[in-house]
């Protein structure tokens, strides 16, 4: 039986059961597949990086170490700066638990103000304090483990680099310098390097808003949580709010429940100028993806692929819509996950 014999129904039910067994192995591969992503989305961002070195006189091999060095250092510093901050957080666990008795105290205060028995509630007992030292310990087991992947991936990173020229070279020989299936994958690896580059400043900058905001309020680790804003703010939506939340909890032992109205609405402040302000500015009108998609793809991406899946979502999103535009036949699924605004500015012009 020809595919031209098959109905469309049987043709859905068999590329879908096709879709479904290729998932099913990537997320079996996670372990593998997870590292090799970031490295080639790491890969993507430093690429340019290393062509402007070689632009002005740096030998190939020579701008590599230079780039590798870097990101080998850089992984060096955060992690011990992210070590050293641990160590001092479970050395302040005392402190944090006597202020934790003191706002919880207030908190009773406040409850029973307007009617509330705090004893009815049972408030301490839904406060585990066991837990937070579980959940540290716990923590830094794992970072062990990061750390060696996160070298591993420096190390795929500098093979993704040196075997790019080549890389290049092959595609135009299989497909021809003037090839639109080359100029696609050409257009496509170029709205994805500016994306990762884009996404990275904005992140840059508002993990330095958010550092800046808690120091000035006087909140302990600022610069950690500034990092952890920087790095969590490749998640869409959710990431922010997940940096935050050790932030507000800190505030509101330190500062009381203003503290907490202070950070969350400073927060919020800084967010909206980046995503809203500087984002659109600096990222142009290439990202055509639809509020749900994004959101669907962080629940899908990380459910597939883990980790690497809740930070790489929106750049394998824009890869399936990419390929998805290249046939005709899948176009219109593209459409489906587009926001409508591509539309909006065709026909205005």
């Amino acid at each position: 039986m020809t595919e031209r014999n098959l109905s469309p129904p049987v043709r859905f039910i068999i590329v879908g059961a096709a879709i479904v067994i290729i998932l099913a192995g990537i997320r079996a591969a996670t372990p593998i597949l997870g590292p090799l992503l970031l490295a080639v989305f790491l890969a993507m961002i430093t690429t340019p990086l290393l062509r402007w070195l070689v632009r002005h006189g740096v030998p190939p091999l020579a701008a590599l170490g230079v780039i590798l060095t870097g990101l080998i250092a850089g992984f060096l510093l955060v992690s011990a700066f992210v070590g050293a901050a641990l160590v001092q957080i479970v050395n302040a666990l005392p402190t944090y638990q006597e202020q934790l008795n003191i706002q919880l105290a207030l908190l009773e205060l406040f409850l029973a103000d307007y009617g509330v028995e705090p004893a009815s509630i049972q408030i301490f007992d839904l406060i585990d304090r066991g837990m937070l030292i579980q959940q540290l310990a716990a923590f830094a087991g794992s970072f062990g483990g990061a750390l060696f992947d996160a070298i591993l991936i420096v190390i795929a990173t500098g093979f993704l680099l040196l075997e790019a020229s080549h890389f290049t070279a092959d595609i135009e020989r299989r497909f021809g310098t003037d090839s639109r299936m080359l100029e696609r994958i050409r257009q496509s690896s170029r709205l994805l390097i500016d994306y990762m580059i884009v996404r990275t400043k904005v992140n840059l900058i508002t993990g330095a808003g958010v550092a800046a905001l808690l120091y000035v309020l006087g909140v302990d680790f600022a610069l950690l949580w500034g990092l952890l804003t920087f790095i969590l703010s490749y998640i869409p939506y959710i990431g922010l709010a997940l940096a935050a939340l050790p932030a507000t909890v800190l505030a509101w032992l330190e500062l009381g429940l203003p503290g907490v109205v202070i950070v969350l609405v400073g927060v919020t402040i800084v967010n909206a100028l980046a995503e809203n302000v500087l984002f659109p500015q600096m990222a142009g009108q290439g990202l055509d993806l639809s509020p749900f998609v994004v959101l669907f793809s962080v629940v899908f991406w990380g459910f597939i692929l883990g980790g690497a899946g809740v930070f790489l979502a929106v750049p394998l999103t824009l890869a399936v819509k990419m390929v998805l535009e290249v046939w005709e036949e899948t176009r219109w699924l593209a459409a489906l996950m587009s926001s409508g605004n591509s539309k909006e500015r065709a026909s205005q012009n």
